[in-house]
């Protein structure tokens, strides 16, 4: 005789479909969407989709935790399918904004791979344990060990921007590449990092917005380079102005 969770599986698809992993699958579309742009339009679109799926991760758990009576092969399903697409948006896909910015030349491959890798890292690590806290029977989770792979979308659309402060290819690379190794050391280096509520999400996001803009207007009228996409696209080619 089936089990309750065998009769939930029933259907002509794989997986588990509802409202609930919604904006997960959009972060991870948002990324692979922000590759092709990268390679297609330009580094500034690849940074725009990073910011989407920043955006989505942020609620994805708050809205999955709306949904009442969840199996435990459901429950798991979205952690997993969490981890595999918090590896493409924030892993992998930003990545591609540093190639196609620049950052092509052999040696570059190191720190975009350590980038990657420290990823991997983290959301491996972060798997195991917390599945172990899950099942000691601990409480809500307050904080984090390290800098969460999501946060991603918040260190690289800032450097990218300070980077394009410049005109000069090679320190805009330059600017790049500590951004990437800065991020990843951060997000493999044991530290507490308070985990925050829907209320402290939105603060962030607003106080992130702000200070983005800020860097925007300084770029455009202290280093006189204004952020425009067909900029972003040809990589700053242009030879005027630039700090």
């Amino acid at each position: 005789m089936k089990t309750t969770q065998e009769n939930k599986r029933k259907g002509p698809f794989v997986g588990f479909w509802h409202y609930g992993v919604i904006l997960t699958y959009l972060s991870a579309v948002a990324g692979v969407v922000g590759i092709f742009l990268c390679a297609a339009v330009g580094p500034f679109w690849g940074v725009v989709c990073l910011f989407v799926s920043g955006l989505c991760d942020a609620f994805d758990g708050i809205v999955a935790g709306t949904r009442k009576n969840r199996t435990d092969e459901d429950r798991k399903f979205g952690e997993q399918i969490d981890s595999l697409s918090d590896l493409v948006a924030f892993g992998v896909a930003p990545v591609a904004i540093g190639f196609f910015k620049g950052m092509q030349e052999w040696y570059f491959m190191i720190p975009l791979c350590i980038f990657t890798l420290c990823a991997l890292i983290r959301l491996a690590y972060y798997n195991i344990t917390e599945e172990a806290r899950v099942s000691s029977g601990a409480g809500k989770r307050t904080s984090f060990e390290g800098l969460p792979v999501t946060n991603v979308a918040i260190a690289i659309p800032t450097f990218y921007v300070i980077a394009t402060m410049f005109t000069d290819p090679l320190v805009t690379s330059i600017v790049l590449t500590v951004g990437y190794l800065l991020t990843a050391f951060l997000m493999v280096f044991r530290f507490r990092m308070p985990k925050a509520g829907p209320k402290g999400l939105l603060i962030a996001i607003g106080i992130y917005t702000v200070v983005i803009i800020s860097l925007v207007l300084v770029r455009t009228f202290v280093c006189d380079v204004p952020l425009t996409a067909q900029e972003n696209i040809q990589y700053l080619l242009s030879t005027g102005g630039g700090c």
